[in-house]
């Protein structure tokens, strides 16, 4: 059942509900009001047949009288007389005004308990005069009201409804358009509207589905970013990992195999010394080689920030720098994991943000120095700031993917991240400042301090 019909079905059951009820209430009042009036009617008809007893011990014609009196009850429509003799044969019955019957239940429903009463006349003429109540006319006067007030409930009842149905009709109209914007936002089509229109509540909902409508499709906007933010990250890391693999070990590893070679003609010709040489150059070679890999690797993924901590990941980090550009003087300053609790997004994020800055400073700036610092505001948040004294220019190198990167990171961990014109050296204004302010627990106390509290 709809929720339209259901809001009429009960307004209407309502309805009826309190239309029986009044029916009921007026129909008792109504039988109440007829018991007292025929109990009046025939309590003052025998104060009159009583008065007109004590008349005829000095009428001339007794008879003639009783007749009379039973005539005055003609017409009445609350009472009936019969005049019987001592036999009891009818002699004379006074005439009831016509009336229209009501229906038999409806009469039985209605009649009031409302005994006649019979009076003996005084001899002569003897006999006896009874009186009865004559409830047919008042109850047909009552059924012709419960019909009127029946007609006029039912009208009223059939009007309501269809008023209660056409007004909430028009009042959840809009619910029809919701149904479907929400069929389209659960199949990803986030450009759905609904009018905010209607009712104040249909309004705030309307409002709340449009709202939620854009910021899903803002979110939608934002993955799909992420995700060309990836791919061309990703891109540029494998470029960098073939041009590393390229130019540093592809040579060493030709070198290898050449000094394989002639190690194995020497030693074929059985020149040992010189061919002990060859096998020592191979593994110079192979060590490099192995400092290269693990150089990648700890590119790819810090081992030495979830086995020694972040000081010696960002210190490893610097060295490599440092070994390939040997012109920069770094300048670090981060205390041990011990005095800088962090949780392990937190460290996680500083490091990243750290080895992006550099990157960008060295591959971009062409500075002379640059400072990495990681430290405790004032505030309680945890500072990490990467200052070079780069060439100046209108704004940072490198400003696409990986600074975006870098905010989305820091943001990620409820963080803020600026980035300033000024580093120090080559002039106002020289080289940048990355700054990323993080809170050191996002979630809370470190787990120690709060067992100490």
């Amino acid at each position: 059942m709809s929720l339209r019909l259901r809001v009429v079905a009960a307004i209407a059951v309502l309805l009826l509900s309190g239309s029986i009820v009044g029916t009921a209430l007026a129909g008792w009042q109504a039988k109440q009001v007829l018991h007292e009036e025929l109990a009046a009617a025939l309590a003052g008809g025998q104060q009159t047949v009583a008065g007109a007893f004590a008349s005829l011990a000095r009428s001339d014609d007794p008879s003639r009288d009783l007749s009379r009196l039973v005539g005055a009850f003609d017409g009445n429509r609350h009472l009936t007389a019969v005049l019987l003799d001592d036999h009891g044969r009818i002699l004379r019955r006074s005439r009831p005004l016509p009336t229209e019957s009501a229906p038999d239940w409806f009469a039985a429903l209605f009649r009031p308990r409302v005994s006649g009463v019979a009076l003996r006349v005084p001899a002569p003429p003897g006999g006896w005069f009874m009186l009865a109540p004559l409830p047919a006319n008042d109850v047909a006067a009552i059924w012709a009201e419960f019909i009127d007030v029946a007609s006029v409930l039912s009208l009223s009842l059939v009007v309501g409804s269809g008023l209660v149905w056409l007004t909430v009709g028009q009042a959840l109209r809009p619910l029809s358009e919701f149904s479907a914007a929400f069929l389209r936002i659960g199949s990803g089509d986030y450009s759905a509207k609904v009018r905010e229109a209607g009712p104040s509540e249909l309004v705030r909902l309307g409002r709340g589905v449009n709202d939620m409508a854009g910021r899903l499709a803002a979110m939608q906007a934002t993955t799909h970013r992420l995700e060309d933010q990836l791919r061309t990250l990703q891109d540029e890391e494998r470029a960098d990992l073939a041009r590393d693999l390229h130019d540093e070990i592809g040579p060493h590893l030709f070198a290898v195999n050449v000094d394989a070679a002639m190690a194995r003609r020497l030693i074929g010709e059985g020149r040992t010394e010189e061919a002990l040489r060859q096998v020592e150059s191979i593994q110079a070679a192979v060590g490099h080689t192995q400092r290269l890999v693990r150089d990648i690797l700890g590119r790819l993924r810090p081992t030495e920030l979830i086995e020694l901590g972040l000081k010696a990941a960002i210190d490893e980090l610097v060295a490599f720098w440092s070994a390939r550009q040997p012109g920069i003087a770094f300048s670090v300053w981060v205390p041990d994991d011990e005095a800088l609790p962090l949780a392990d997004e937190v460290r996680e994020t500083v490091y990243r943000v750290i080895q992006e800055a550099l990157n960008n400073a060295v591959r971009h700036g062409r500075p002379g120095r640059i400072e990495v610092v990681v430290s405790r505001a004032d505030g309680g948040e945890i500072l990490a700031r990467v200052s070079d004294d780069g060439a100046p220019s209108g704004k940072p190198e490198g400003v696409g993917f990986g600074l975006r990167g870098m905010r989305e990171r820091v943001a990620a961990a409820n963080g803020r991240l600026s980035i300033e014109r000024g580093g120090g050296g080559r002039g106002a204004g020289g080289g940048w400042t990355v700054t990323a302010r993080l809170v050191a627990f996002p979630g809370g106390e470190a787990p120690e301090q709060a067992t100490a509290a």
